[in-house]
């Protein structure tokens, strides 16, 4: 919640707090039943008194913007009296014989949704350690840089910069990515593969998926996976096989099996840096994949989020640097290297589906800011990029060092985990008698939290694995939480009957 105290306006300082607030829940940028800082967190971040912020938490609560729980903290009201007005009315009250047509039903178009996100903890009344989130660090954004590029440009604006320009994304940007991607090893010449920005990662997955995949057929994905990209394929309803997954990366012995069927139009990967479990594919792996898509004509689809987030050795070049026909469609994102929220991200595809992709793209949503590209760009040029991601890096670094440095000391024997050398997490391995849904609730209890691995599995079932991200916690934080979560697993291996007492499924965690 970024408020911002303007000292010099006649309007009370408490009345800006209240309107900022109410602004942002209007706005849906502060969704129901999301916490908030307390009056005194609020007071020391803002220099103000107490006093000051009290007085606007208690107009807010008065309107029944804002509610205080007990032993918990305070939230955005689950129905916020903010948006009220005299046009609202109930079919009842509809004066016309179409009132008495039967509702339209929607259950048809409905799906699970459950893992979209994790649920809130009702059962831990302080703040947890949160290890569940594998993303930047707002603490790290550059915004003194951003705030002088963007000043600038709006010093001198540019009519293109809020007008509707080229689907394929602005060019000066497109050029970058292009240089950049052919110093990677990926043929971009002419007639070779092309470049289309996009909102971000999941955004081009989209464009591809409705291209590539049509009802009914299948795609093929590691197991475990992305939480995001099974959103996706879900919310989508796109059928997938699950691939298992070594130390080596996607299975391609078992891939190929499944290939031989006939009934995969597309194989997803994340070679580098694996989303949730941190493994890198080995050259070999790399190599015999091209073959197989070579052999059953079937196109491979890159999800290269992290390889700029490495911290020891070389990054491996693209998958996409190792094929020769054309068979892989490789996608990038500044979501993870740079800034979340500005939704910015890049395909390279073979030249021949490039004005499809661009016409898809151009059908579907017209195109993108240009506004957000010119200044990713302009950041990019004065070398601010650079430097941001070599400072992200290494205070990632010594992040992913404490988690698990900590993780070996303290892990009790029968877990595992591998260091991984670039991303966000730590993939950690129990013993096949402890899973990790209900093992949440008992970390939750103790004031820490991590993803389960249900989170990451196709099939949605419990594993005994779990995700702990170190990215956006502080090196105190991550040493105490994975103190406190080492000690709980290690309860759970002394008494196992405290495992039997939870239900363990997810009505559990949902409920």
């Amino acid at each position: 919640m970024n408020l911002k105290i303007d000292r010099e306006s006649k309007t009370p300082v408490y009345e800006q707090i209240r309107q900022q607030i109410t602004d942002l829940v209007r706005d849906g940028l502060l969704p129901a039943g999301t916490k908030i800082p307390s009056v005194r967190e609020l007071a020391r971040d803002l220099g103000i008194s107490v006093k000051t912020v009290r007085t606007a938490f208690d107009e807010l609560s008065a309107e029944r913007i804002i509610e205080t729980r007990h032993g918990s903290g305070t939230y955005i009201a689950e129905r916020p009296d903010v948006v009220v007005g005299s046009n609202l009315r109930t079919r009842d009250e509809m004066q016309s014989d179409l009132a008495q047509l039967p509702p339209m039903r929607w259950e048809p178009y409905s799906f699970n949704s459950e893992f979209f996100g994790m649920p809130r903890s009702k059962r831990h009344g302080g703040d947890l350690i949160r290890f569940t989130q594998a993303s930047p660090d707002p603490v790290l954004f550059p915004f003194e840089r951003i705030k002088q590029v963007a000043t600038n440009m709006l010093w001198y604006p540019q009519q293109f910069f809020f007008d509707r320009g080229n689907p394929q994304g602005y060019q000066p940007m497109v050029e970058y990515l292009e240089k950049e991607m052919a110093l990677a090893g990926v043929p971009m010449a002419e007639g070779e593969n092309d470049i289309i920005l996009t909102g971000g990662f999941q955004r081009s997955l989209a464009l591809v998926l409705d291209l590539l995949v049509r009802p009914g057929q299948r795609v093929a994905i590691e197991s475990p996976s992305f939480s995001g990209l099974l959103n996706l394929l879900i919310a989508k309803r796109i059928d997938f096989v699950a691939i298992p997954m070594d130390g080596e990366g996607m299975d391609t012995e078992y891939l190929a099996g499944v290939l031989a069927q006939g009934e995969v139009r597309a194989v997803i990967t994340i070679p580098t840096y694996h989303n949730p479990t941190g493994v890198t594919m080995s050259q070999a792996r790399r190599e015999h994949l091209i073959r197989l898509a070579a052999r059953h004509r079937v196109p491979i689809i890159e999800d290269d989020w992290g390889r700029l987030l490495r911290y020891e050795g070389e990054a491996p070049p693209p998958l996409k640097s190792i094929d020769p026909g054309g068979y892989v469609i490789h996608i990038g994102t500044f979501s993870k290297s740079f800034l979340p929220g500005l939704r910015i991200g890049w395909i390279t595809c073979p030249a021949a589906i490039s004005w499809p992709l661009v016409m898809a793209k151009l059908g579907s949503d017209v195109g993108d800011s240009y506004f957000l590209q010119a200044l990713l760009h302009e950041f990019i040029l004065k070398g601010h990029f650079e430097k941001h991601v070599r400072r992200s890096v290494k205070e990632y670094r010594q992040r992913r060092d404490i988690m698990c440095e900590t993780l070996r000391k303290h892990l009790p024997e029968g877990c595992r985990f591998r260091i991984p050398a670039g991303g966000f997490s730590v993939w950690v391995e129990l013993p096949e008698q402890i899973m990790s849904v209900p093992l949440l609730s008992f970390c939750r209890d103790a004031g820490v939290e991590f993803l389960p691995a249900a989170f990451c599995m196709p099939d949605r079932k419990d594993r005994p694995a779990l995700r702990l991200s170190f990215s956006r916690s502080r090196a105190e934080e991550i040493e105490t939480g994975v103190k406190i979560l080492c000690s709980v697993i290690a309860d759970c291996l002394d008494k196992p009957d405290l495992l039997a007492s939870v239900t363990a499924g997810y009505e559990e965690l949902f409920s």
